[in-house]
């Protein structure tokens, strides 16, 4: 029926399990940066209010920003590895980006609670980082000189604790189809009709691929969740596959092991721009959205540094460069003023965007569910 194979099926409810626990614990004390880690409701850009709520008071504001000297780390997903080089040229400031995928990085996070060893971290989700935020491992009350030339959107995201800076957000899914498969009178336009859809479908992994909660916590917000785990037990019985990462989601798409897929905007447009028999569907009520976002440790003994960091990504500068790459990574909304999207892109798209703070609720329930479901 899917592809989750049991064994991680059983890691990722033991992981989940430890969250829970750990939920009303907060972080433990310890050193960001100390050692070396172990590398392994419908949003429209043009309606969004830019009403943000005054920051709120944080000692951690209060420490000194002097550094130890040594080098801050970066956990992420998208970027890292491109954007810490650039920011070492430029500020001299010295960085080492771990490059994970979003579930690697919050399980890596939740490991080291004892022991920090990031001192930043830029990811997909910010449901997730919110949670973070809750559970007391993130910096809070400081507040960038870059804020005000976040765009109206931007604004509107800022969590009031300053607990992370909105960077981009991007389609966690669009609607993808393989046209030598399907055709365009049948392809789903809609999420009901993908839902629907009487084929294989697929998408990722919520557990592990970044976008991937961002995914299906839209459709639970959108649907309430009670309904939402029904639709998704009946796609299961009619045809789900779930896949680790958006990439083997594009593989199956191609290979005819789905005819229709909830992919990600970067891997269904890198698909359709190469040639790829593969047509795309923005739907009209909105794509599930995946904002990214930066945040600092509350441990880190480099605030300096990370707060340089968040000051380097929130410039227009840094956004207008990475939305001219050429790889499909590019294709994303930037949150600083000024900045030009592709044009390739959907130019009216919407968002499908839980609140973060309903997103942070409800991820272990989510994410559990899905765990439950893939050991049936």
């Amino acid at each position: 029926m899917n592809v989750f194979k049991s064994k991680r099926s059983i890691w990722l409810t033991t992981a989940v399990a430890a969250m829970t626990l750990l939920a009303g614990c907060g972080g433990a004390n310890g050193g960001a940066g100390s050692a070396e880690p172990e590398p392994t409701g419908t949003v429209k850009a043009s309606e969004a209010s830019a009403s943000t709520a005054s920051a709120t008071g944080d000692t951690q504001t209060q420490m000194a920003d002097q550094d130890t000297g040594k080098k801050i780390y970066l956990y992420g997903n998208d970027f890292v590895d491109l954007i810490a080089p650039k920011f070492a040229q430029e500020t001299g400031y010295q960085i080492e980006a771990v490059h994970y995928g979003g579930g690697e990085a919050l399980a890596k996070i939740e490991a080291e609670q004892g022991n920090p060893q990031w001192d930043v971290l830029m990811m997909d989700g910010h449901g997730s980082v919110r949670s973070l935020a809750d559970r007391g491992f993130l910096m809070t009350g400081w507040e960038p000189d870059n804020l005000s030339k976040l765009t109206q959107l931007g604004a509107s995201l800022v969590p009031a604790d300053r607990a992370y800076f909105p960077i981009g957000i991007h389609a966690s899914a669009v609607i993808a189809y393989n046209t030598k498969l399907v055709s365009a009178d049948r392809a789903p336009k809609t999420w009901d009709e993908f839902f629907a859809y009487d084929g294989p479908v697929g998408h990722a992994d919520p557990a592990v691929a970044a976008p991937g909660y961002p995914l299906v916590s839209a459709f639970f917000e959108r649907w309430g969740i009670p309904e939402a785990e029904k639709l998704y037990a009946d796609r299961f019985k009619k045809g789900l596959r779930i896949y680790p990462k958006n990439g083997a989601v594009g593989k199956a798409l191609l290979s005819g092991e789905i005819q229709v897929a909830a992919l990600q905007e970067h891997n269904a447009y890198e698909l359709k721009l190469s040639g790829e028999p593969v047509e795309i569907v923005w739907p009209k009520e909105g794509a599930p959205g995946s904002l990214r976002v930066v945040a600092i440790s509350k441990h880190t003994k480099n605030p300096a540094a990370a707060k340089a960091f968040v000051e380097y990504m929130m410039k227009p500068e840094t956004q207008a460069m990475l939305t001219a790459l050429e790889t499909t990574d590019s294709f994303f909304t930037p949150l600083a003023e000024g900045v030009s999207t592709r044009s390739e892109r959907e130019p009216n798209g919407a968002f499908l965007l839980p609140s973060a703070e309903w997103a942070a609720e409800h991820e272990v329930e989510i994410k559990t569910w899905f765990a439950d479901q893939s050991a049936k």
